[in-house]
């Protein structure tokens, strides 16, 4: 077995079917992709897969990938709004303080909304904004401090400093920043980023772990 966030050199995924698991009886139908790791095969846990099956048992559109010696690459099919909704839920039990994540798409992606049923799946009542205009809007929640960026008006990278931005980035807020490629060299690399890709049947997004924290948040996605 190869244990989440060890890394992996010179590895290839095989011609070998991945099993998805049934949304009900949670049973593998296929056999569990082989990894080919210097001159031996092993069996990938499927476990890691499960909970990532958002929509309908028959629906296998989902890929797992080894992304780094960090973490994982993950893609999710996300083919309606109640799917998006379940995943805001399991991610919202496994946020943690001072994480930075990365929501990147085009226009009508999804990014807000993903946002928008987060906080609701933390508890929070209130009304949830675009920050298109204010570029940033604050909440708490459960204890929780959650900045929510939206850099798509930025003219110059330079407006992430002049806007005091920076003060937010802590051990204590957790900063969901959109269009961050807006922010230039300013931005430190995200813990998280979330990478949405619109389907003609609903959305897909794609998950990389990109330090410890991020890859942590994955495996407890899973668990």
């Amino acid at each position: 077995m190869i244990a989440a966030g060890q890394p992996l050199l010179k590895t290839r995924f095989c011609g070998a079917k991945i099993g998805i698991a049934d949304a009900d009886s949670m049973k593998p139908q296929l056999q569990a992709p082989l990894l080919y790791v210097g001159r031996e095969f092993r069996v990938i846990d499927c476990d890691f897969l499960r909970c990532f099956v958002l929509h309908k048992p028959d629906d296998n559109r989902i890929e797992l990938q080894r992304h780094s010696a960090i973490g994982h690459k993950l893609a999710i099919a996300l083919p309606d709004e109640s799917a998006t909704t379940r995943f805001a839920e399991r991610l919202a039990k496994v946020i943690v303080p001072g994480m930075l994540i990365y929501l990147r798409g085009d226009l009508g992606a999804g990014k807000t909304t993903l946002v928008r049923a987060l906080l609701h799946a933390l508890g929070y009542q209130g009304r949830v904004k675009s920050p298109t205009y204010t570029l940033l809007e604050q909440y708490q929640v459960q204890g929780l401090h959650l900045c929510h960026f939206d850099l798509y008006r930025f003219q110059d990278p330079s407006e992430w400093e002049s806007a005091g931005f920076n003060d937010e980035l802590d051990d204590v807020n957790i900063c969901l920043v959109e269009w961050p490629d807006k922010a230039g060299t300013l931005l430190p690399v995200a813990d998280l980023e979330i990478i949405f890709d619109i389907l003609p049947d609903g959305r897909k997004i794609v998950l990389h772990a990109n330090s410890n924290t991020g890859s942590e948040c994955l495996r407890n996605l899973a668990s």
